[in-house]
């Protein structure tokens, strides 16, 4: 049963992110796992493949981390209850224990904005540190919308499980024939 509903579960937030931020027509994700409302899949995109790191908080609201091979990586947070103005140029400002930065976001949808890479940022505030200490496991991060959004909390203590799975799928961008999914016939050699 449990197995049935990770089923269900994936088709339909894959079926959401289809909707909020909507792949080219030859896109294609390999789920390569799952934990706590956390998803990591391998997307290919034409020549452009990325890794993605989902969280669905199974109330409409979902942030997707997109890392690649360029410096396209990105966040696209998504609120099925959001009805956002087209053109939307705003700031979102991530809050973790000791630190805060402010990241500039435009609307991709009508309910997702994609948060970018400040211009001339010290890479250690950028998107993919973020990604990659939440992977190696940090406290739970708050999103601060400029708006009357109130303060979400992005449980990034949960992804710890994935690290793994996330690591695997970063290879993958660098050497495609290197797949270490996590699967019942491993190899240790």
């Amino acid at each position: 049963m449990r197995t049935l509903n990770n089923r269900f579960a994936k088709a339909v937030l894959v079926s959401f992110l289809c909707a909020v931020a909507p792949l080219g027509a030859n896109a294609a994700t390999e789920w390569l796992g799952s934990a706590s409302q956390w998803s990591v899949g391998y997307v290919t995109e034409g020549s452009q493949n990325y890794c993605s790191l989902v969280w669905d908080s199974e109330t409409g609201k979902t942030a997707e981390f997109r890392e690649g091979m360029k410096n396209d990586d990105s966040w696209v947070v998504s609120n099925a209850a959001w009805n956002l103005p087209e053109n939307l140029s705003t700031q979102v400002v991530i809050k973790g224990r000791k630190s805060s930065m402010t990241m500039p976001a435009v609307g991709v949808s009508k309910t997702s904005l994609r948060l970018m890479n400040p211009n001339g940022e010290n890479p250690k505030g950028s998107l993919k540190a973020i990604i990659r200490s939440a992977v190696a496991g940090t406290v739970d991060l708050d999103l601060d919308f400029a708006g009357t959004e109130p303060d979400w909390v992005l449980p990034t203590s949960r992804i710890y499980p994935l690290h793994a799975t996330f690591t695997s799928c970063l290879s993958r961008l660098t050497d495609p024939s290197v797949d270490k999914t996590e699967t019942g016939a491993t190899k240790p050699f």
